[in-house]
């Protein structure tokens, strides 16, 4: 099932990375604007974004260190 999911999640990336790096957006303010995520600018942001990358980063790295469920909520 991860394995699934993964492969899902690659190879729509790949599509979305594919199209739009053909995308052309001159004016720079609105090509950065457009390069951050919509969500954390829109209505209750933190219902859709529960980790930050450093977090995913973080608890990524604990994989497989047996570590209790209390010890993963610090």
């Amino acid at each position: 099932m991860v394995k699934d999911r993964f492969k899902t999640f690659n190879i729509q990336f790949e599509e979305l990375h594919q199209r739009q790096s053909q995308w052309t957006v001159p004016d720079s303010e609105l090509r950065e604007s457009l390069s951050r995520p919509m969500i954390e600018n829109g209505k209750n942001p933190q219902k859709y974004i529960r980790y930050s990358p450093e977090d995913l980063e973080r608890m990524l790295n604990e994989f497989f260190e047996g570590k209790t469920f209390s010890e993963q909520k610090r």
